[in-house]
């Protein structure tokens, strides 16, 4: 068991400094506290409850089933070990923070959709299996933006549909953008016929229209966004602020060194940052 867990972090690329710790750190003989953990629903997931070591160590254990979920459904190893690959993110980011390995328990939240085979890497970007939800478009937070009734009226609540996540290191070229559609579309026709979507969907300040204002001609956020029909908006600086600069406290954003022409200007011009949802419908294969 622990040598197909070595295995699977170590085909997938995870942090050598990682893998090395779990060689010489996981039980020969690991027993998991909690079978099938996300068959619970946060926040009375048992995970919560767990140490970050034991969390950790069971979600590993985890990867050994869901390789047999892809295989048992043809999906190719490569799709596997790609996918998984924001786990080994999460994890470094923990001992960045914290300086040990371990997952947070927002982080055990989000990693459901990978163990419940929902959320798959394809090419650049992060395809999610879904159906449209008001709640995740409108949401209640800092970020809320209503629907219209004309929206609702285009997009009832339930339909299937595509939700795209964006990652840190995303190659948004155009060209890579296409492709990752292309494989998306080929993947959920194939290996989930019966789910028909309508529709791509998007949630993100990327999209934000008047963020283009900020943007050389040639931004590839511009390119991307232009797929979309907007949807929804919200002028909320958060979202912007903390994928750009990994923290939206103003102050600290102007001490801080700018490593891009976007981190140079973004703070400067709060009143063309918000977030956005788009559509994109359909696609025909190519």
């Amino acid at each position: 068991m622990k040598r197909k867990i070595v295995e699977i972090i170590t085909k997938a690329n995870f942090n050598r400094d990682f893998v090395e710790y779990i060689i010489k750190e996981f039980p020969h003989h690991f027993i998991p506290l909690i079978e099938q953990p996300y068959r619970y629903d946060f926040p009375d997931n048992p995970l919560v409850d767990l140490s970050v070591k034991d969390r950790l160590f069971t979600l590993l254990y985890e990867l050994i089933p869901l390789k047999e979920v892809y295989k048992n459904k043809g999906i190719p190893n490569s799709v596997f070990y790609k996918s998984i690959e924001d786990l080994d993110f999460r994890i470094n980011r923990y001992f960045g923070l914290h300086n040990e390995y371990g997952l947070s328990e927002r982080d055990a939240l989000w990693l459901r959709f990978i163990y419940k085979f929902e959320i798959f890497d394809l090419g650049s970007l992060r395809f999610q299996k879904f159906h449209f939800s008001y709640t995740e478009i409108e949401r209640d937070d800092y970020d809320y933006m209503p629907l219209s009734d004309e929206m609702k009226m285009r997009f009832p609540e339930g339909e299937p549909i595509i939700n795209m996540h964006i990652t840190t290191d995303a190659d948004l070229r155009p060209e890579k953008v296409e492709e990752s559609f292309q494989l998306a579309h080929k993947f959920f026709t194939t290996h989930f016929p019966n789910h028909k979507y309508t529709v791509f969907t998007c949630r993100t300040w990327m999209l934000y229209r008047p963020t283009q204002a900020i943007l050389p001609p040639d931004s590839n956020i511009t390119a991307f966004a232009n797929r979309f029909e907007i949807i929804a908006t919200n002028q909320n600086t958060k979202q912007a602020l903390d994928r750009i600069y990994e923290t939206s406290d103003l102050e600290e954003i102007k001490k801080m060194k700018k490593t891009s022409s976007l981190a140079e200007v973004a703070y400067k011009n709060l009143d063309k940052l918000g977030v956005a949802a788009g559509v994109i419908q359909r696609i025909k294969t190519v």
